[in-house]
């Protein structure tokens, strides 16, 4: 069973989420990395899920593995698949042609 007890870190590595959250361009890391501060300000585990419109078994994975390995614990990880055939030139030409048309 898991415990709502709060993750509590220290001022650097607040320091390094707020900056993280200012710099990543991905709403999934800052989604994790605003559940590791509203943990740090005693939120509990359920509270967080139900702000962040998660399960809270997600949200414990996050604090889990903040706490073990830290901002990079937080980081998406590498999808393995085929890279894209569209080169992004072509790309904004078929959006251009798709809002002409609408």
């Amino acid at each position: 069973m898991r415990t709502n007890k709060y993750l509590k870190i220290d001022i650097q590595s607040e320091l390094e989420l707020y900056k993280f959250i200012e710099i990543s361009n991905k709403p999934r890391e800052k989604r994790r990395a605003m559940a590791i501060l509203m943990s740090n300000d005693k939120k509990s585990v359920p509270q967080i899920a139900k702000k962040l419109n998660m399960n809270p078994d997600t949200v414990y994975d996050w604090l889990i593995n903040f706490t073990n390995t830290g901002i990079d614990g937080i980081r998406d990880k590498l999808i393995s698949g085929r890279p894209k055939k569209l080169k992004i030139q072509n790309e904004e030409v078929i959006k251009e042609v798709f809002k002409k048309s609408s």
